[in-house]
């Protein structure tokens, strides 16, 4: 009897995933939304190709072309830049600790 619960607890489960997942998946014409984008580019550390995959797709963006991608890589593109910028800030920060003890 409880096997027989636990089995059907557990289907349950499975199709509210599934429900859940069917929620978030965008449709495919905003799938398909492009945005344009250009990477910072110099002669040092910024000059090559940015790679970015999402979900099995990967793109190589080249810095400094301004270039059309899906919109999700877009946003890929800019929370990668604003971890980068916290993790300096954070960096400083503890550096200034550092440097005043």
């Amino acid at each position: 009897m409880a096997t027989k619960k636990a089995a059907e607890k557990a289907v349950e489960e499975v199709k509210a995933e599934e429900v859940k997942a069917e929620e978030t998946k965008a449709p495919k014409a905003d799938r398909a939304r492009k945005v344009k984008v250009r990477l910072f580019r110099d002669s040092n550390q910024y000059k090559e190709s940015l790679f970015v995959a999402v979900n099995g797709e990967s793109y190589m963006i080249p810095r400094g072309v301004e270039v059309e991608v899906p919109y999700y890589i877009a946003e890929v593109i800019e929370n990668s830049l604003k971890e980068d910028q916290k993790t300096a800030e954070t960096l400083r920060i503890l550096e200034e600790n550092y440097a005043g003890k």
